[in-house]
Order: C-alpha cells, then sequence, then structure tokens
C-alpha cells in the first residue's frame, strides 16, 4: 500500500515538473516571439497600416504621455500600448494631471484625457481623443520638420476647396491638412504663375478650357519638375487633353456605366473600381473606390514625352463607355461593340519619366531626374459627397503622397470605429434571404418531422 502511495507521489512530482517545464518554455518563448492577435470586432486591437508603417520607420526615440483619470486608464492602454508594441523607439507613460503637475506644467495639460506626443529633439503635439487617427497625426507632426505646399487651381469653374455642399471640396482640403499638407487656392490670374514653392499643383475638373498661355505655364511648372493632379470630368476641354495627351493621356469622350455599382444600389453612372494592377498608390488595396459620372481613358506608350504609363484603378469587366449620351438621358443605353469601349476600363492612371542628358552624355555622378504626373477621369471622388466612401479618401491622398514624393506615406489609414456600412451585392442579398427566412427554417422543420418518425416507429 505504502509502495503505491510513493509511486502515486512520484508520479504526481513528475506531472509536476513536465508542467512547470512546459510553462517555463512557453514563457521563455513569449518573451522571445512576442506577437500579437486581435480577433475582436472591427479590429480594434489592432492599428492600421499607416500607423504601422510610421512607426516602423521611426529614427528617434518617442515619448507618449497619456494624462488621464485612473478609471479610463484601461482604454488608454488598450490603444497606446500597441505603439509600444510595433516600435521599440516608443515609450508610453501614463499620468493624473493631479498627481503629475510637473509634467503636467511642463506640456500646458489643464484636461483629462490629453495625449502629449514628443520627439527626441523636444518637440511636442497633442491629441486630445482617444483615437488612432489622433494620436498617429500628432506622432506624424511631431516627427516632420516641414509641411509641403499643394496648390488647388480655380478660376475655370473647378472644384472649390472651401465649398461646404455635397460637391464641394472641402472634405479634401481638410484631409490633405490632417496629412500635414499645407493647402492654397491658386488664381494665376492675379499671381502671374505658378509659385516656385509648390510641390504639387491640382486641377480639379475644370469647367471652361485653358487658354494658350495658361497651357504654357502649366507646361513649364512640369518641365522644371512640378508635380501635377490632373482631374477631367465628361466633357470636352480640346486644349488641356492635348496637353495630356502629350504625356500619353488620350480621353474617350464618354461616359462610364457600370452593371456592379447598379448591384451594389448604385447609379449605374458610378463608375467602381475592383481592379488595382501593380502600382505603389493602391498597394495593399482591397477595398473599392467610386467614382461618379466618370470618362475613361487610354493610355498610349508612344506618346511625344516617352513617360512610362501606369494604370491605378480599373473598372469591372461588364461595365463600358457609352458614347451615346443621348441614350443615357433617354434611360435605355445599351452596348454597342461598333461605337463603344468595352471594360475594363482606365479612369485613373500615372505617368512617370526621366529628364536629364542621355545615358551616353551623362559625367559621372549625374543623375537624371523623374517626373510625375496623375491623371483621373473624375473628381467627385474627391468630392464632400463620396470622400468617405470605402477607400476613396485613401486612394486621394496615397496619390498626393505618390506625387508629392512622400511614399513612406502611402498607406490604408485608420478608419473610424463608428458606423461603417458593409455593402452588399443584390445576389448576395437574395443569398442571405434564402438562407436565413428559407434554409434554416425548412432545415429545422425537416429535423422535427424526423424526430416525430423515428419516435413512432419505436
Amino acid at each position: 500500500m505504502a509502495r503505491e502511495k510513493m509511486k502515486s507521489a512520484a508520479g504526481m512530482a513528475v506531472y509536476l515538473v513536465a508542467a512547470l517545464a512546459a510553462v517555463a518554455a512557453l514563457n521563455a518563448l513569449a518573451a522571445r516571439e512576442n506577437r500579437h492577435w486581435d480577433f475582436s470586432e472591427q479590429a480594434a486591437f489592432t492599428l492600421s497600416d499607416q500607423t504601422v508603417k510610421i512607426l516602423r520607420g521611426l529614427d528617434q526615440e518617442i515619448g507618449i504621455y497619456a494624462f488621464t483619470k485612473p478609471e479610463s486608464r484601461a482604454q488608454a492602454r488598450d490603444l497606446l500600448d500597441l505603439y509600444a508594441y510595433h516600435s521599440p523607439k516608443v515609450s508610453v507613460r501614463y499620468l493624473d494631471p493631479d498627481r503629475d503637475p510637473a509634467l503636467a506644467k511642463k506640456f500646458n495639460v489643464t484636461d483629462y484625457q490629453t495625449i502629449i506626443v514628443e520627439a527626441a529633439g523636444g518637440r511636442a503635439e497633442r491629441a486630445m481623443r482617444m483615437d488612432e487617427a489622433d494620436v498617429t497625426q500628432a506622432l506624424f507632426k511631431a516627427v516632420t520638420a516641414a509641411q509641403k505646399n499643394v496648390f488647388v487651381l480655380k478660376g475655370h469653374g473647378e472644384r472649390d476647396p472651401e465649398e461646404l455642399k455635397p460637391i464641394g471640396w472641402s472634405g479634401a482640403k481638410a484631409a490633405l491638412e490632417s496629412a500635414l499638407y499645407k493647402v492654397s487656392a491658386l488664381d494665376w490670374f492675379t499671381t502671374g504663375g505658378i509659385p516656385p514653392r509648390a510641390d504639387l499643383l491640382i486641377i480639379p475638373a475644370p469647367r471652361q478650357d485653358l487658354r494658350e498661355q495658361e497651357i504654357a505655364a502649366l507646361k513649364s511648372y512640369v518641365e522644371r519638375g512640378g508635380a501635377l493632379l490632373a482631374m477631367l470630368d465628361p466633357g470636352r476641354l480640346p486644349a488641356f487633353e492635348e496637353f495630356l495627351a502629350g504625356y500619353g493621356f488620350q480621353f474617350n469622350d464618354d461616359n462610364i456605366l457600370d452593371p456592379l455599382s447598379q448591384r451594389l444600389g448604385f447609379d449605374p453612372l458610378v463608375a467602381t473600381l475592383t481592379t488595382y494592377p501593380p502600382h505603389p498608390v493602391t498597394e495593399g488595396f482591397t477595398a473599392a473606390v467610386f467614382f461618379p459620372v466618370a470618362r475613361s481613358m487610354t493610355l498610349r506608350e508612344d506618346n511625344p514625352r516617352k513617360a512610362k504609363l501606369a494604370a491605378i484603378g480599373m473598372t469591372a469587366q461588364q461595365s463600358w463607355g457609352e458614347t451615346d449620351l443621348k441614350s443615357i438621358q433617354a434611360a435605355n443605353p445599351v452596348f454597342s461593340e461598333r461605337s463603344d469601349f468595352p471594360g475594363p476600363l482606365v479612369v485613373a492612371a500615372s505617368a512617370q519619366w526621366e529628364e536629364g542628358p542621355p545615358p551616353e552624355e551623362r559625367k559621372v555622378g549625374d543623375k537624371p531626374v523623374t517626373r510625375r504626373m496623375i491623371v483621373t477621369g473624375d473628381s467627385d471622388f474627391a468630392s464632400n459627397s463620396t470622400l468617405g466612401l470605402q477607400a476613396n479618401r485613401d486612394l486621394f491622398l496615397n496619390m498626393v503622397n505618390w506625387l508629392a514624393g512622400d511614399e513612406e506615406r502611402i498607406s490604408i489609414r485608420p478608419k473610424s470605429r463608428g458606423f461603417n456600412p458593409i455593402f452588399f451585392t443584390v445576389d448576395q442579398l437574395r443569398a442571405l434571404f434564402a438562407a436565413s427566412v428559407l434554409a434554416i427554417p425548412a432545415l429545422v422543420g425537416l429535423a422535427g418531422v424526423a424526430v416525430v418518425v423515428i419516435r413512432r416507429r419505436r
């Protein structure tokens, strides 16, 4: 009996030692291989691609000071600990302004829920909300040396960056300013030209064509290295279109019709971009981009500038470019193989070319200068009514980032944790209806009948 007890005790000891060894091994592995998984709804504990890219690119120490009430500190940790998780250069401290008055005075903190982001050089920025977008913006401000200048052309009926109505561009301006670009309207009738400090010129769908002198000024700006984002809504602008054709962009005189948009609940005149050829602007894109009332373009590689052209986004196979605009007005457009443009269609594209002496004439150390341009067949995708849809905002800002030479900022940005609608096609809605209203109740009924039959046979 005593022998059996000794065997039992020895077995328990072996199991205990094995369990302790397993726990120690798991702890050692966890310390060595730090991993993070997020199974929460809407990925509430996962930072966006943009934030992670900024954190991994840090070249200086960053201190984040969260002045919060003790009872709300857990919420702050859920967010801010992720910043330290993704970068060893980030340290986070959780403080109470009443118990840490020296630091509160240093950063002029008077309210709870204030977050201070301080760079190694001493520059400090604040976020007033416990929100990833605000914290990341404060972080980016703290490490950014200077703002770049974006000018938006006016004087030809272009989209107005001050307009608050649905067709206006005030949301686009706010998005650019949140990304730390300085946005200014440009009326070159009064300035006499494009300022030398311009890092990017945006021409958002002029209604009147550009004059010969204006085309000359625009050509001079581009040739001396100015980046250009040009948007053309449906309608003819011969002089402006001829200028863009010099870089390989040939616009079609059409309106895009997209049955896919109709199945998503939109008007068929909304072109939905679902195909993204390899391009830095759309790297990692999976969501759709919506271009209301757009025109298509054809890319000409044999262009006078010898620019390399690349599509940024394309419509679905079943879309087409309708050239009979009267049929659209009569609400009975039909695809014509003879006169219409079959899908998929290019709605946004880039041009890139080099300037400088040819390779055989370059001296040692000489490098060609790369020029960039992006052209779209619509300006509504960045308007107030559309900018917030799916990936529209990301596409617009990524275009600006790429043109301004800020490739490290190209990403998919933080999304609001609030209302984020899911779009279903008509076929998907029918499948959901069939499964929830028809199939599941039918299966339950059949199971009940089967139970009754089996019991009666017994």
